[in-house]
This record gives structure tokens, sequence and C-alpha cells, in this order.
């Protein structure tokens, strides 16, 4: 073999180590992004009301995570109309967590609430309520489905953040 055609078999070994481990490093990446669950965002550019971000858990009631449990959500808009604009089923991802982003229902006649409907085959369902801590409407500020809103700046956006954890009874 002639030194060129060492140098030639010496680069493309060393072209195929840089890309299995670029393709490596891009698989590791993107498993850990894996983690965070999918933003599902109902609110859309022009909608009245403050923008909220609701992220949390699904668990069974020993703390086990559900992966692949449907929730429901269901709420009105800031203006406090029902519309299907704040309508959606999302799934809790393979560590049982979910996120949705949506507005502060606005009032309407009650408690500003949004629906939940949650299920999975092998763990049953439940049905419950985010309400919001702060909201004058509220008879027991202290409500376990009650939730703080975190005020943060994203890219010059006021956005509240809150978690929501969910357990799902026993089948």
């Amino acid at each position: 073999m002639t030194l060129q055609g060492i140098r030639l078999a010496l680069l493309l070994a060393l072209a195929y180590l840089l890309t299995v481990t670029t393709v490596y490093a891009a698989d590791t990446a993107l498993a850990q992004a894996g983690d965070k669950p999918r933003l599902v965002d109902l609110w859309q550019p022009g909608d009245a009301g403050q923008r909220m971000n609701i992220r949390g858990k699904v668990t069974t009631i020993d703390g086990t995570p559900v992966a692949g449990a449907l929730i429901y959500i269901r709420q009105a808009d800031g203006n406090g109309v029902y519309t299907e604009n704040y309508s959606t089923t999302i799934e809790s991802n393979d560590r049982g967590l979910y996120q949705f982003g949506s507005v502060v229902p606005g009032q309407y006649s009650s408690t500003k609430h949004v629906h939940l409907w949650v299920a999975h085959d092998n763990h049953g369902s439940v049905t419950t309520e985010i309400l919001f801590k702060g909201d004058p409407n509220l008879e027991d500020p202290d409500a376990p489905n009650a939730v703080f809103l975190e005020e943060a700046t994203v890219n010059g956006e006021t956005i509240l953040f809150g978690r929501f954890d969910i357990t799902l009874p026993s089948q």
C-alpha cells in the first residue's frame, strides 16, 4: 500500500468515527429531550387573557409514573366563554409527565377552573378541576386542587406557570 493509500484509509476511518460519534451524540440529546413532555399550546396570538403553562405528573396511588395516560382538557377562554379552541386531549410521556399552554380562564359564573378527565386502561380514571390560588371566588384557598401560578418572562412576554399532579385510582 502506498503512502497516499494509507492516508486515504486513515481519513476514511476518521470520517467514519466522526459520523458515528455525531450520530450517537444526536441520539443521546434526543433521548434526553424526550424526558420533557411535548407542550400542547391552546393559546393563539390575539387571544384574550393571561397566558399560562401547566405541567405535572400522572402517577398511581403508590407514586409510580403512568405513561400514556390520556388527559382531556376543557376550559373557558380568557373572556369566560367555552370554545373548542380551549379543549384538547394530550397524553403523558414515558415518565408520566404532561404540559399544556393556555390562558387563565375568564370569569363567567364561578371560580376560575380548568376541567380535566384523566384515564388509562390499566389504572382507571379521575375527573377533577384545576383551581387558581388568588381567585377572589375561591372559597378554600388551601384546596388541594388549587395551584399557585408563578410569573416569569419568556422572550419578553409574561407567562404564568403552575404545577398540577394527578393521581389515578387503583382499578
